[in-house]
């Protein structure tokens, strides 16, 4: 079975640690990468769910890496605020379906 491995700030890593799944905290983007490289070179880990703040700052070379991988898939931790002004939360949810299951979803007016 793949495994969940988490990489987030060190603020929210303990609630991470306590819904059981594998947590890595990073005081710095850069260290994030340096996580999330390793992390994907693991046989084991099939989803990584990185805090947004730390891959929204990948360099792009690491991005186009992420972006094409297919195990492990890489998804955002939203940070509770919309990335661009006037993103509904429902188009955030829909975008990390679509890039971890290859379709795009849409949801009925009124669902979030």
């Amino acid at each position: 079975m793949a495994k969940l491995a988490v990489i987030t700030d060190r603020a929210l890593a303990p609630g991470f640690a306590m819904a059981g799944v594998d947590v890595y905290s990073a005081d710095s983007a850069a260290e994030a990468r340096r996580i999330l490289l390793t992390l994907m070179g693991e046989p084991d880990v099939g989803v990584i769910a990185v805090y947004t703040a730390y891959l929204s700052a990948l360099d792009a070379k690491t991005r186009r890496r992420v972006d094409q991988s297919c195990k492990p898939v890489v998804v955002a931790i939203p940070s509770g605020v919309p990335t661009e002004a006037g993103e509904r939360r429902s188009e955030e949810i829909a975008e990390m379906i679509r890039r971890a299951i290859g379709f795009r979803i849409r949801f009925r007016q009124g669902e979030r």
